[in-house]
């Protein structure tokens, strides 16, 4: 039964892990493999990660969207020093807005993987100069990520003006957050930003 019911008293580390596990709803074998992936990939036993540690990552570096996808890791590092650090906690944090919603947690949106948080990240996604609100250049600029030099740049301008026309519904020349959730009505998030760890 572990160390509780025998009498010793459990270490330090243990118990935080054990504290960290219950507050972010894991299990102490999930929260087991978190850390070890967090540990592979602080390859320099820094204690912390930074954006070229992800760079390993053999799927990743190979992702049209994988500049993208590491600044959203890194939007809530530690910036001080001179380098973006990414520790433990946050690498967590990220890390659980892909945690499969549970039918019991369907309703809950205060949740960190929330049907809400997984369109907030996928929209963070496009939203290129985190202003808040997806222009027609920042929809090209997804376009480009995604085909490379191969489309003509004018016809992925046509593209992305005709994408912002179809969701632009209050005719700002932006997609907001609220329109874009409109849009995503009857896209199942829930599975397709899920990862089971």
């Amino acid at each position: 039964m572990g160390t509780w019911f025998s009498g010793q008293q459990p270490s330090r580390d243990q118990a935080e892990d054990e504290l960290l596990a219950e507050s972010w709803g894991l299990s102490k074998s999930q929260l087991s493999n978190l850390k070890r992936r967090f540990h592979v990939l602080d390859r320099e036993h820094k204690g912390y990660l930074t954006r070229s540690d992800f760079l390993c990552l053999k799927g990743l570096a190979m992702n049209p969207f994988a500049d993208r996808i590491i600044e959203m890791f890194f939007q809530n590092a530690d910036k001080s020093e001179n380098e973006e650090k990414l520790y433990l906690n946050e690498f967590i944090q990220t890390v659980l807005i892909f945690r499969p919603i549970r039918e019991r947690d369907a309703s809950n949106c205060d949740k960190i993987n929330s049907r809400e948080n997984k369109l907030k990240f996928a929209y963070r996604m496009f939203d290129l100069d985190n202003d808040g609100t997806i222009c027609k250049d920042e929809i090209l600029g997804v376009l480009v990520m995604m085909v490379g030099p191969h489309v003509d740049k004018a016809k992925l301008e046509s593209i992305a003006e005709r994408a912002l026309l179809e969701v632009d519904f209050d005719a700002d020349e932006t997609m907001s957050f609220e329109e874009y959730q409109k849009i995503m009505e009857n896209v199942a998030v829930e599975d397709l930003m899920s990862l089971n760890f």
